[in-house]
């Protein structure tokens, strides 16, 4: 298989096949991201893509998953969409699931029927950052959508049949917008109502504007004690009860 320049996977897709179906993100202007700033869009010719997948059935006698890279696979217009996964499909038919990132821009330009056959052909799960439910901390990181639109295509992905892992950032807000920033998150993801939930702790990367603002002071970075505070927020009372209960009976066994 060949890989231009770094390529990122979620960590559940750590033993899975990766193959890029795409050269980094179509976004990529987010504030706080610095993953795809060394490579410039593009979609990967689909020669190339059906040749990887050759070159790994030769190379490995089992593929449990598929993971296709890079940022967000599911840009590219569905027929191609359609070839891969068919190709996968003949290829692996021990694959037992394909998943990808995606944004909501990629999900909006897909029609529902076009996700569903999607599904049908195998793309099992996608993986979409929300980041936060809050606009304005939205808006401040570059993020280019609303809370009101990552929900609406959020549900609309899963109401095509594929599962939604949704990526939330504690820390996101600064110390200034910490409770809004983690109500807005909550409420966002309750109303999306995802498979997964990924609930990440903000890491601030040389190079990207966020950097900047810190090293600036516009943006405060939350300490440790701010951080639980925030998370602890995420947590539903009734469940904040089982993990004390969890941990109790843990402990005394």
């Amino acid at each position: 298989m060949r890989y231009y320049g770094d390529v990122y996977r979620p960590p559940s897709e750590a033993y899975s096949l990766i193959i890029q179906v795409t050269y980094g993100c179509s976004h990529n202007t987010c504030a706080f991201c610095s993953m795809y700033k060394a490579k410039k869009f593009a979609l990967r010719p689909l020669d190339e893509i059906l040749e990887d997948f050759q070159m790994a059935r030769k190379a490995y006698g089992f593929i449990k998953k598929i993971f296709l890279a890079d940022g967000d696979a599911l840009i590219r217009p569905a027929k191609d969409l359609y070839i891969i996964l068919d190709l996968i499909r003949d290829l692996f038919p021990e694959c037992e699931r394909v998943t990808c990132y995606a944004s909501p821009s990629s999900i909006k330009i897909k029609t529902p029927e076009e996700l569903k056959i999607l599904r049908e052909k195998g793309l099992y799960m996608a993986y979409m950052g929300l980041e936060s439910g809050s606009d304005i901390v939205l808006n401040k990181m570059r993020k280019g959508h609303n809370a009101a639109e990552i929900i609406e295509m959020g549900r609309k992905i899963r109401e095509a049949g594929i599962k939604l892992s949704v990526t939330a950032i504690t820390g996101l807000g600064g110390s200034d917008l910490l409770e809004s920033h983690a109500i807005e998150t909550a409420k966002a993801l309750n109303n999306i109502n995802p498979e997964y939930i990924g609930l990440l702790t903000l890491m601030v990367e040389p190079g990207t504007l966020l950097y900047n603002w810190v090293e600036s002071g516009e943006f405060i970075l939350l300490n440790q004690s701010q951080i639980l505070r925030e998370t602890r927020m995420y947590i539903p009372y009734e469940s904040r009860e089982q993990l004390f209960i969890f941990k109790r009976d843990f402990q005394s066994g």
